[in-house]
């Protein structure tokens, strides 16, 4: 039989888990691997910088559910990757990284005379899930699947194989390296006991005044029909997360926006909260005032991993599962069934004020008649061009609080935000990412200036490419968000120019097309020409720091509460 490289090996193990795309550059240490990697239908996506290869990893996954490898090369490629590797742990990002490293005979330890010498491997273990090393050639496959089993077990998370060069270089019979099917190295997902459904389903049958509380592993579990299903079967008000936006259609007869006056007093009244795919965290400001006495009620609580059940909030019964098979076991417990809070009257009631609200924050949006140009006005401006349909990447801090606002309700696993660990600079490489998964689809980035900066070169990475994507910079040159805290504690603020930007002129540096707009009528006209282009489009919106800064006292309140607490 033909002796394979350690590379050859290595590309055949990750196509049998059935990875697309790796993102990273090239260097000789990796070489072999990436000479193996059209052969064997992988995709090899060169990037400007290694934490953005984790952002295009992380839109691929969040729009598809594919998994994608990326690389770093020894030192300093691999050191670049950990901030991109900390915010996939955070978001539930599944990605593997493959970090390369010298000859062992300089490496493990490294000593001081070591060129780009790094214990890599320590440096990574704060930012994955599992890592480990790649010593012999016969190991590659067991040790491959030993990843993805790490990956997928529980919430799934970033991982790190770590391969010395000559390793990839090595070669072998590969009937020594037995490869198996892939799902034949890991566990399903954890299920429901009957005994948990049973229980769940009579308090929420029971429930006078039952609450769905959904945030994004319903969307990363593709539970969103077994969502809908129990809500209407229920007849029961649901709740997305800030995080969760795209879990359920906002047109939805149930729906709530999570901010809304009428879900702070849905959760205060609630006798039943389920809470499904979300660790309810600080942007969900859990705090009494919003959510009620929890002595007065039942919380079900249902994640796939164990440490965000119970996390910020009291329960009564805690489920270890996946979100589809918990919510289609409840569904059929519940069938036939009589359900005490069908024909509630709170519920309409709610929903006109709901509606009430949402026009208010509308009607101040197109009010204003400042200076300049409302970001919000600017982003629905985007979202009536792109529609539902469109998959949205926001990014920054104002920015993606008046995205969460303005753009349209999406299908599931379409709107993807920094919301987890407020990761800046993730949207325009997210975006390259969801457009290679999702091709037929539109893709929007949507970001603040700030954010933009971080990772603009990718675009140079669409371009080269041949990525259609639209990038919509919200270009106003001020960190916005740092003003209020400043301005109210100190009369000043601190660092919060940065000085302006033509971001259409940067983007048609890196072979995209560009466009600039100062006012909002010429807004429209200057996305329909970006959709008519045939590949990545930029457009630098002039908006207005006055506006940024009007949003209403409601949502200021809310914000310092996230950073200090509740207040009374």
């Amino acid at each position: 039989m033909t002796e394979l490289t350690g590379g050859e090996l290595l590309a055949r193990a990750l196509a049998n888990e059935g990875v697309k795309f790796v993102f990273g550059l090239p260097c000789p240490e990796i070489d072999p691997l990436l000479a193996a990697l059209e052969d064997n239908g992988i995709r090899f996506v060169t990037i400007r910088h290694e934490a953005a290869a984790v952002h295009m990893a992380e839109g691929l996954y969040k729009t598809t559910g594919q998994v994608a490898v990326v690389l770093g090369n020894p030192g300093p490629g691999s050191a670049n990757l950990v901030p991109g590797m900390l915010t996939a742990k955070h978001e539930g990002v599944p990605v593997l990284a493959i970090t390369s490293q010298h000859r062992t005979g300089v490496v493990y330890p490294s000593t001081p005379a070591t060129f780009q010498g790094q214990d890599q491997l320590d440096l990574f273990k704060p930012a994955v899930k599992w890592n480990g090393p790649v010593f012999e050639w016969t190991r590659i496959p067991e040790l491959v699947r030993m990843a993805f089993r790490e990956m997928w077990a529980g919430r799934p998370g970033p991982v790190q194989l770590e391969i010395p060069g000559p390793v990839l270089y090595a070669v072998g019979d590969p009937a020594t390296a037995p490869m198996y099917p892939s799902l034949s190295g890991r566990a399903s997902l954890p299920q429901p006991s009957d005994a948990q459904l049973t229980t769940a389903a009579d308090m929420l049958a029971t429930a006078k005044a039952p609450v769905v509380f959904a945030g994004t592993g319903v969307d990363r579990a593709r539970a969103n029909a077994a969502l809908i299903a129990l809500v209407d079967l229920l007849e029961c008000p649901v709740i997305p997360s800030m995080a969760g936006r795209s879990v359920v259609p906002h047109d939805h007869p149930l729906y709530f926006n999570s901010q809304s006056p009428a879900a702070d007093e849905l959760r205060r009244n609630a006798d039943v909260l389920l809470v499904v795919g979300s660790r309810v965290g600080n942007l969900d400001v859990p705090f009494d005032k919003y959510w009620g006495d929890p002595a007065g009620c039942r919380v079900i609580h249902v994640d796939v991993d164990p440490r965000h059940v119970g996390v910020s909030r009291p329960i009564t019964l805690g489920t270890v599962a996946g979100a589809r098979a918990t919510l289609e076991g409840l569904a059929a417990k519940l069938r036939g069934r009589k359900v005490a809070s069908h024909g509630r009257a709170d519920v309409g009631e709610l929903r006109t004020s709901h509606a009430a609200w949402a026009k208010s924050m509308g009607d101040m949006v197109a009010a204003w008649s400042g200076h300049g140009i409302h970001p919000a006005q600017a982003i629905g401006t985007v979202g009536a061009v792109f529609g539902r349909d469109a998959v949205y990447c926001t990014d920054g801090g104002m920015t993606s609080l008046w995205a969460g606002l303005a753009l349209p309700s999406t299908k599931p696993n379409s709107y993807h935000g920094i919301l987890e660990l407020g990761m800046l600079g993730t949207g325009i490489p997210s975006a390259v990412g969801a457009k290679l998964g999702a091709p037929e689809r539109e893709v929007v980035c949507v970001t603040g200036d700030g954010a933009a900066g971080f990772n603009v070169m990718e675009l140079q990475t669409a371009a080269r490419e041949r990525l259609k994507i639209t990038c919509v910079v919200m270009a106003e040159s001020e960190w916005t968000m740092e003003i209020p805290n400043e301005m109210t504690r100190w009369g000043k603020t601190f660092g919060t120019g940065m000085g302006e930007v033509r971001w259409d002129k940067v983007a048609e540096g890196l072979g995209c097309h560009g466009e600039y707009v100062d006012s909002i009528e010429a807004l429209p006209a200057a996305l329909a020409r970006a959709r008519g282009c045939a590949g990545p489009v930029l457009v630098c919106v002039r908006t207005s720091k006055e506006a940024n800064l009007a949003v209403p006292e409601s949502g200021i309140a809310r914000f310092f509460e996230v950073y200090f607490g509740p207040s009374t």
